[in-house]
């Protein structure tokens, strides 16, 4: 007897979770004004996370977390099968009304010949931040069998065998994390940086100052490494804080930009540096 067919459902938005209860139901309950098939890939979380996403009826998968690009294209590759399209959060990012209207007219239209960069927002120390180069765009919404997460253990973007168009409207990034915790997250993530640097760079996103926002600005990224580290931290903070306005933001406007370039990029140069000194022992 021949199995029945699949039914191919519109859209899946993923979210993967760990420890979130703080944030959770906003971010799932404004999901689900897109769509009701939301899938929750939990790290095993031991709060409240899982009991308040099954409350909201959503598919939940429990999965070891070894790195992010791991649990991304894990997740693609199984909703590929069964669904057109899909959008990729986190668990402390909320979609913005406008976002929500676009998509929903995106996946009703169904061109499947493009996926679409969004722009995310980025709170800080409980402020939303509208300077400092702060906002930021990110591959997260995808037809089906186009798009992977490159190979990087930190700063990590979504790859599209098609061409890409910007959404109107955003995520907001709302951060919970105090600052020990933002402090504690950027330290993990400055030496998975120093990782990526020793990793094949297959599968890695192509910065092009002709692409996209997302491959202009690995562009400039790959620019700003070229130069000396005693020197770019600072040019770094001088451009966020002065050149993007990031002083309007007041005085957590000046904390992000002095986090953010002074104090990460530094760290990064420094573990760099402590790295290559112990090499030569």
């Amino acid at each position: 007897m021949n199995k029945p067919k699949l039914k191919i459902k519109d859209i899946a938005i993923v979210i993967l979770t760990y420890n979130s209860e703080k944030i959770i139901k906003k971010t799932i309950q404004k999901a689900k004004e897109i769509s009701k098939n939301i899938i929750i890939v939990d790290s095993f979380s031991n709060d409240k996370t899982l009991k308040i996403a099954k409350k909201l009826n959503c598919k939940i998968i429990r999965r070891k977390f070894l790195n992010y690009t791991d649990q991304r294209n894990f997740i693609i590759k199984k909703c590929d099968r069964n669904f057109l399209w899909q959008l990729h959060i986190d668990a402390d990012e909320i979609l913005s009304s406008k976002l929500v209207k676009n998509i929903k007219e995106i996946i009703k239209v169904n061109n499947q010949n493009y996926s679409f960069i969004i722009k995310r927002k980025v709170y800080f120390l409980g402020k939303l931040l509208k300077f400092g180069g702060a906002s930021n765009w990110h591959l997260r919404l995808f037809p089906s069998k186009s798009t992977i997460v490159e190979s990087k253990l930190y700063d990590q973007h979504f790859i599209s065998l098609l061409k890409t168009k910007p959404v109107k409207g955003c995520i907001y990034d709302r951060n919970i994390d105090d600052l020990n915790s933002w402090i504690d997250k950027h330290n993990r993530w400055s030496s998975l940086d120093i990782i990526n640097n020793q990793k094949s760079k297959q599968e890695v996103l192509k910065g092009n100052i002709f692409g996209n926002k997302i491959q202009r600005l690995r562009f400039f990224k790959n620019l700003y490494l070229r130069f000396p580290t005693s020197i770019r931290p600072f040019m770094l903070f001088i451009y966020k804080y002065f050149i993007l306005l990031g002083f309007l933001d007041g005085k957590v406007g000046f904390y992000y930009c002095f986090f953010n370039s002074l104090w990460f990029r530094a760290l990064i140069d420094a573990k760099n540096y402590e790295k290559k000194k112990n090499k030569k022992l």
